[in-house]
């Protein structure tokens, strides 16, 4: 046979390699995309367990509240509760499952100030509704100027109530509108505490400062507070509920003089000495505080391997009925 001359021998050998190198990068891609394709479908697969390992964190929640009113002769809710304990986590299979219950009758629930304004006398201007009375007394209580507690008190009960009329210090429609991104007022209830974003005024730092005081209770109007289930942290709470006519200080006091299983009846409570005076004042006032509840918050989170997930559910206890009322994913705060 003739062979080829070595030129030709050589452009051959470029060729036969150019193919191989080829073949190994599509051989290499082809390897790539399917690791890929394997730990997505991994990711999806933890992630999906992580998402029912928090459900499994809901169905746990409502077992421990059964058991808590089911033990309690009077319903009373305390913090000595099953439900109260903080931070509970569970070993589960490839990872694990931990969750914290808290009471939302224990914060200030802001769609209470969707309540009408009271008419004023000899058509003054109107009086605002105790619950938005005793918001601004929180915001007081937090450190706030009066002028800018009371501006802050009437742009968020416009924005959930259900005229489009703007109070003194409020804004409606047309303040949004005007805005870089402009939208409207909501005039409606809110769902989440995180709307609070959206109302005029709300910068970050006020939202922050807020966040341990506040909480949304889906659908009600009211602002009722357990002071079984507030906490000393809380304190500033406490005052703003009186509109500060007692200081943080003493409304620490009254929160660590409290009994450990909480007050047996709401009259305990209000014949405190420092407030019995100004719930004899103002008999609206002792409608504003109770001792038991059927409005609780989880947070639950799940963790699976790599992959995590945060629900929180709003459950509502009616009786031996315990439903979900709304859940969130992602964990926003």
């Amino acid at each position: 046979m003739n062979q080829l001359p070595a030129k030709q021998r050589g452009v051959a050998l470029i060729v036969v390699l150019l193919i191989v190198a080829m073949v190994a990068i599509i051989a290499t891609n082809i390897n790539s995309r399917n690791q890929l394709s394997v730990r997505r479908t991994l990711n999806l697969a933890e992630y999906n367990q992580a998402y029912w390992y928090a459900i499994s964190a809901e169905e746990l929640a409502k077992k421990v509240l059964k058991q808590d009113f089911e033990d309690s002769d009077d319903n009373r809710v305390h913090l000595q509760q099953y439900w109260a304990q903080a931070d509970v986590v569970f070993p589960a299979e490839n990872g694990e499952i931990g969750g914290t219950i808290s009471d939302l009758k224990s914060c200030f629930n802001l769609n209470a100030l969707s309540a009408k304004s009271e008419k004023g006398a000899g058509g003054s201007q109107p009086k605002l509704p105790l619950a938005a009375v005793q918001y601004k007394g929180l915001l007081v209580a937090l450190g706030m100027d009066d002028f800018g507690a009371e501006r802050l008190t009437h742009t968020l009960k416009d924005y959930i109530d259900e005229d489009s009329t703007a109070s003194p210090f409020g804004a409606e429609d047309a303040d949004y509108e005007s805005r870089a991104v402009p939208y409207r007022a909501a005039n409606t209830l809110m769902s989440h505490r995180s709307e609070l974003r959206a109302v005029l005024g709300y910068t970050q730092n006020i939202y922050l400062k807020l966040l341990p005081y506040i909480c949304v209770i889906p659908g009600v109007k009211t602002q009722v507070l357990n002071v079984n289930t507030i906490k000393v942290e809380q304190a500033a709470l406490l005052a703003g509920m009186f509109a500060n006519k007692i200081s943080v200080g003493e409304a620490e006091s009254i929160i660590n003089q409290r009994p450990a299983d909480g007050f047996e009846k709401i009259d305990d409570f209000t014949n405190i000495s420092s407030i019995s005076s100004l719930i004899a004042a103002n008999e609206a006032l002792k409608s504003s505080f109770d001792i038991k509840s059927k409005y609780f918050k989880l947070d639950a989170g799940a963790k699976v391997e790599n992959a995590n997930f945060r629900l929180e559910s709003v459950l509502r206890v009616d009786g031996t009925k315990i439903e979900v009322l709304t859940r969130q994913f992602g964990g926003q705060k």
